[in-house]
């Protein structure tokens, strides 16, 4: 832990202007979690984009990193396309609101996406951000243990419940969870001089495991454990250790067994896609992980395909540049109310898919743009420089934005552009030889 505070020996390989990055960078992710302090986190995330793009390093080097880093240009013209679409709203208030809230799409790229960092410094930072999260989560167990003691409510141990501490959607910590792991995995993989003490980090990843099955995400879970899977399959045929095939079955039959008798809610989650039948004008109830399952109910499974096929008929109508930001929601509410939709008219659902909504708002044109400077771009860079974090963090997304609309949350916005622009930010700059 004391690496945490810059008290290791290795602390000492790091600059001066690294160590107020790192400390930035700390103070940002710290100030991340907690729910109400919002204004402090904001505050946070201006000191350290300022920090990044004014002193961190030259312009004339910003420049450089820009001509090999095109997917930063791209991010930047993807948050311009904001303005321009709000400017052509025909509710401008309603386009502009999101200009704001998507800010982080712009600051983070243009700031921390145009500085480099180098390995140490990138070690610690994946450290800080690992450790930090687990410590967030353990406080929330805590507390949900607590309150599930006092009133006697063994609910109050699963999903948003579980995040009541923080006041943050469990859906968005579970995907963080999964990040902290795969930043633990890599700090054991490379052997990092910070990990000094390996029981740490397996009571870390203990904790982060277990929450993860108690978020009961489904995307996140199955996120989490295909990327163990793929890795340890890919482990054992580089390394020729095929008798190890064999302990990675049995441990995922041990997963499935616990999950099925210890975390029946959270199977419950999953026996919801058993039922994908839906009409509009259903006045069934929304089911929570707490209610039994019923063939009338709607449910996260059969909700999400109606909300897709209203967003869908908006796309097939302005396939090109979309129907523009600042009118995505009066659009969806027409559809809504067309089809008798009354679970989504009345709650004003948005599109329960980051896909989706970028194309309803932005057409094609948009999608294209938002796929290459974000994902796409950073992953080439990844397999190419043989980057298995980034590259799993980015998978990460792309399936988290499956299910949800990242960018209609603050959080959503914030956590993707800081971990995207962090991708770039180490990969290294080419240096030409003569």
């Amino acid at each position: 832990m004391r690496s945490l505070f810059l008290m290791d020996d290795q602390a000492g390989l790091l600059t001066i202007k690294d160590k107020i990055l790192y400390i930035l960078v700390v103070i940002f992710l710290v100030t991340f979690y907690p729910g109400h302090i919002s204004s402090v986190n904001v505050v946070a995330v201006v000191l350290l984009a300022l920090y990044s793009f004014f002193l961190y390093n030259s312009f004339g080097e910003k420049i450089n990193l820009l001509r090999r880093r095109k997917e930063v240009a791209a991010m930047a013209v993807f948050y311009l396309l904001h303005i321009v679409s709000s400017f052509f709203s025909k509710d401008q208030a309603e386009g502009f609101s999101w200009v704001v809230i998507r800010m982080p799409l712009f600051v983070f790229p243009v700031s921390l996406g145009l500085v480099y960092i180098k390995q140490e410094l990138k070690e610690r930072i994946i450290w800080a951000y690992a450790i930090i999260t687990t410590i967030t989560l353990l406080l929330c167990s805590v507390w949900a243990v607590y309150q599930t003691i006092a009133k006697r409510d063994i609910t109050l141990l699963y999903n948003d419940n579980l995040t009541d501490l923080i006041d943050k959607q469990s859906i968005y910590i579970a995907l963080l969870v999964n990040l902290a792991v795969f930043g633990f995995g890599y700090l054991l993989a490379i052997k990092s001089k910070l990990v000094t003490s390996k029981g740490l980090v397996y009571g870390s990843l203990f904790i982060l495991l277990l929450t993860n099955l108690l978020l009961a995400s489904r995307i996140a879970i199955i996120t989490l454990y295909g990327s163990i899977i793929c890795a340890a399959v890919w482990y054992t045929i580089q390394k020729k250790k095929l008798k190890l095939l064999g302990f990675i079955a049995a441990g995922m039959a041990v997963v499935a067994v616990l999950l099925i008798t210890l975390f029946p809610k959270t199977l419950g989650r999953f026996r919801e896609l058993e039922n994908t039948h839906y009409q509009y004008n259903s006045k069934g109830a929304e089911r929570h992980f707490n209610m039994d399952i019923t063939p009338d109910q709607w449910n996260g499974a059969n909700l999400r395909l109606a909300l897709w096929s209203c967003g869908w008929e908006l796309v097939q109508q302005n396939p090109v540049f979309g129907v523009q930001l600042g009118d995505k929601l009066h659009r969806l509410m027409e559809v809504y109310a067309a089809k008798h939709f009354y679970i989504a008219y009345n709650s004003h659902r948005n599109l329960h898919s980051n896909y989706l909504d970028i194309l309803v708002s932005f057409g094609f044109v948009g999608f294209l743009l938002f796929l290459w400077g974000f994902l796409f771009e950073p992953m080439r860079h990844c397999i190419r420089n043989k980057d298995y974090f980034g590259l799993l963090v980015i998978v990460a997304f792309m399936l988290s934005f499956i299910p949800e609309t990242y960018f209609d949350r603050s959080m959503g916005n914030m956590v993707f552009a800081f971990f995207i622009a962090f991708i770039v930010s180490y990969r290294e700059p080419k240096v030409k030889t003569a």
